[in-house]
């Protein structure tokens, strides 16, 4: 019993680690628009017509932010950014570029 218990908790901490490492990974990078763009309430907004999708707000071009999360869809990346106090979803494309945030 205390063995399987114990098998239990270190799959668990194994997997809270690895999803705490790709959050780190993800906000390592950041997002240049290049050209302007809206940001969505919700990552699934990548699919088309999905029903609830709002646009949060708009991004102006030649701006860059941290990443705050990615998520990926069949078609798209989604990534999560903030603005004034407000988090949104853009979709990378034209216009949308992520990398690797420089070190300082």
């Amino acid at each position: 019993m205390k063995l399987s218990i114990g098998i239990i908790l270190i799959g668990l901490l194994l997997i809270v680690g690895i999803w705490l490492l790709d959050i780190a990974n993800d906000r390592n990078k950041e997002v240049k628009i290049a050209e302007g763009v809206e940001a969505f309430n919700d990552w699934v907004c990548g699919y088309q017509n999905q029903s609830g999708c709002d646009v949060v707000f708009e991004v102006s071009p030649n701006s860059t932010f941290k990443v705050k999360r990615i998520r990926y869809g069949k078609d798209f990346t989604a990534v999560k950014i903030s603005q004034d106090g407000s988090s949104g979803w853009v979709f990378s494309g034209k216009g949308v570029h992520v990398y690797v945030a420089p070190n300082t």
